[in-house]
């Protein structure tokens, strides 16, 4: 018998900003409707504008049916696209920092790495900030 791997749920969900998803899914229609009038036309031109439109589509769905971040007892996971996805443990991070719309994380070993947060809501900026404090706050006490 195999073992079945346990579900964990997030304990936070961070989530995208409205702007940038209503912005996102109208340059998404846009570029649809441009190919869809190229092929409409007979314009060769319609099958090569198809390809960014159906990439934008996909990501633009994807986009609005993931959350930017989740956030769980031991890690977080950040969701900035469909192909970039970082998961940073709270073990390894010593402290963190917000300035103008990105996340300094400081490491156990004193790198520092800037996170990008395009695209989050405006609200929950800080809410990321507090939540990884607080959960390195008590990996530390356990890590002593």
């Amino acid at each position: 018998m195999r073992n079945e791997k346990k579900e964990e749920i997030p304990t936070l969900n961070i989530e995208r900003s409205p702007l940038f998803i209503i912005s996102t899914v109208a340059l998404s229609a846009l570029l649809v409707y441009f190919a869809y009038w190229l092929l409409a036309a007979v314009n060769p031109w319609g099958f090569i504008a198809m390809i960014p439109a159906s990439i934008l589509s996909f990501q633009t769905l994807w986009w609005l049916l993931t959350p930017f971040a989740h956030v769980f007892e031991n890690r977080i996971e950040i969701k900035q696209s469909l192909l970039h996805e970082k998961i940073r443990y709270f073990v390894d991070i010593q402290h963190s920092k917000l300035s103008k719309n990105k996340l300094l994380i400081t490491y156990n070993d004193e790198e520092e790495e800037a996170l990008n947060l395009f695209g989050i809501k405006p609200s929950q900026l800080r809410t990321i900030q507090v939540v990884i404090d607080k959960s390195v706050a008590e990996s530390l006490k356990s890590r002593v």
